[in-house]
């Protein structure tokens, strides 16, 4: 029995990127790009949704299905409209339009002037099926890093993903398998992954503060598997958010070792003079190779609304805010008696908070930490913690001031770490190897500005900012206390075609200094799409230390 009646009757209408033609100057251009690009099937978009034909209307399953169809990367808007019938029942109409899917992105690099050092191609869309590809290559001394990787959203026509990739970088291979079934918005009932990585990589120490380059590779080898699954809970309605709370266990496990570290670049560190040194600092590192089998405890509560607007963090597209409060609580157990190479319990939490403080005021915070308690030394070790604050203030049509605050460290590391102060996750106008150090915060003020569209083809805007921060040495590795530092720049944001979620970002900056040059100006280019603090990476460069069973399970279950 449905007191809300049934859904009579789903119809999917799927647009083409640029839309219908027109009589317009760019009609041939528009028709020629849709051509090109093969629209998303329409039984792509009808497994996305948590609803069909003869089910009971839930008007959650209505909204939850219009928000996971705009997060899905190959489609720009996304509208679920239910119209009722005198009987009770409803006729629910869906139309999406796709983004444009290929996207190009090289990879900009300094010195005498900006080169570019490498190129990423990306088929988000395949054929229409909402499969991915990319290719990557990336130009290294010695040898170039090349691979690709391959992901499935809706794997044999079901709700599970799959992916995978392999890159041969300088030290060797990166091989990576995962397939999934994550909890499918507010009303998955339970989830499951298993995940496989085998890595060969350097860890890049950054020595001084130069701004010359020197780095010291340490190369690491790793060998990674996890298997998990969790289930959910609904808690009494109550207000606007949907409460849930979710437990699961994993098991996970996980070989580390190293060799032995060399400068990457032997003209370089024959200058600074620091080669047998810095080795020698590193030698004495209490890096620990582990082998270990852990279980893995995995608790969630969530009560979360979300608040469509529009051009928040992007030009012009619409986005899900959220709204309300989520804590997860990772317990895990290693044991000699399970083979692993120590004792020892991992905790982690992670909590995020969002709230619409007043109009178009909206307050986001992300916090996570995570440490290894070692029962056979008695003490805490491994200490990571990160915080990320971002307040969104929407001022009218095509205008966003942005005030973000960002703060990450680490402690007694028994792993390979190290944090900057320059490049994306620190300071705009200073390289990505300036001021390494254990301990960063960061302050960044932007204000976004909608310049106007071209036609459908694309959104322009325009980004101004300034932003300020501190790396402190904090017993980390080559680290050094930087003293407060600053820089300002401009971006410019093109967003293709008009109305895209994603928009690529090249922007200038310079140290607020008065001793700094045109030659001090740091260029990048990257593609940015919308702010999603609840669930994204609040630090990737910690990721490079992180406990990988963490972020694995984290994508899969929460």
């Amino acid at each position: 029995m449905c007191e809300a009646g049934r859904v009579a009757s789903v119809g999917i209408e799927s647009r083409s990127v640029f839309g219908d033609s027109d009589n317009g100057v760019m009609s041939k251009f528009y028709d020629a790009a849709n051509w090109l690009h093969v629209d998303t099937r329409e039984s792509v978009i009808r497994r996305e949704l948590l609803f069909g034909e003869g089910d009971c209307f839930e008007r959650l399953r209505i909204t939850e299905s219009e928000r996971l169809l705009r997060e899905s990367v190959f489609v720009r808007a996304a509208e679920v409209e239910a119209t009722r019938r005198s009987n009770g029942d409803y006729d629910v109409k869906v139309t999406t339009q796709d983004e444009w899917s290929l996207r190009i992105v090289p990879r900009l690099e300094l010195g005498s002037g900006p080169t570019v050092a490498g190129i990423s191609v990306t088929e988000w869309n395949i054929a229409g099926t909402g499969n991915a590809i990319e290719f990557l290559y990336v130009s290294r001394p010695g040898r170039a890093d090349i691979g690709g990787s391959y992901f499935n959203p809706q794997f044999l026509g079901s709700r599970w993903n799959a992916g995978l990739l392999a890159i041969r970088t300088e030290p060797g291979w990166v091989l990576r398998e995962t397939l999934g079934y994550p909890f499918v918005g507010l009303v998955g009932r339970w989830a499951a992954f298993q995940d496989v990585l085998y890595g060969e990589r350097w860890f890049g120490y950054f020595v001084g503060d130069s701004k010359d380059r020197y780095e010291l590779a340490l190369p690491i080898t790793q060998v990674a598997t996890q298997v998990g699954g969790a289930l959910r809970v609904v808690a009494a309605p109550r207000g606007r958010a949907t409460k849930l709370g979710s437990y699961g266990l994993t098991v996970s496990y996980e070989r580390l070792s190293y060799g032995d570290a060399f400068p990457r670049d032997s003209a370089t560190a024959a200058r600074f003079a620091l080669s047998d040194e810095a080795i020698a600092a590193l030698a004495d590192l209490a890096l620990r190779p582990r082998e270990d089998i852990r279980l893995n405890l995995v608790v969630g509560i969530r009560g979360l609304d979300f608040i469509r607007r529009r051009g928040a963090s992007t030009l012009r597209a619409t986005e899900d805010i959220a709204i309300g409060a989520t804590a997860d609580l990772v317990l895990g157990l290693a044991s000699s008696a399970f083979g692993s190479s120590d004792d020892h319990v991992l905790a982690a939490l992670d909590l995020y908070g969002g709230a619409r403080v007043r109009g178009n005021w909206f307050s986001l915070v992300r916090a996570n930490v995570e440490a290894r308690r070692d029962y056979r030394e008695r003490r805490w070790r491994d200490i990571f913690g990160a915080l990320q604050w971002t307040n969104l203030w929407l001022l009218g049509p095509g205008r966003t001031i942005t005030l973000e605050g960002r703060w990450s460290a680490g402690w007694e590391t028994t792993v390979p770490f190290q944090l900057t102060l320059g490049g994306p996750w620190g300071l705009a106008g200073f390289a990505p190897h300036r001021y390494p150090g254990g301990a960063r915060a960061v302050v960044r003020l932007e204000n976004r500005h909608f310049l106007g569209s071209i036609g459908r083809l694309m959104d322009l805007g325009l980004t101004a900012f300034v932003d300020g921060g501190q790396m402190w040495a904090n017993e980390a590795l080559f680290g050094v206390n930087s003293g407060l530092r600053g820089s300002g720049g401009l971006g410019l944001l093109i967003a293709t075609p008009a109305g895209s979620r994603f928009a690529y970002r090249l922007q200038a900056a310079l140290p607020i200094d008065s001793r700094s040059r045109l030659d001090d100006l740091v260029i990048s280019l990257q593609i940015e799409g919308p702010l999603r603090l609840e669930s994204a990476a609040v630090d990737p460069q910690l990721l490079r230390s992180r406990d990988i069973a963490l972020p694995t399970a984290a994508r899969h279950l929460k």
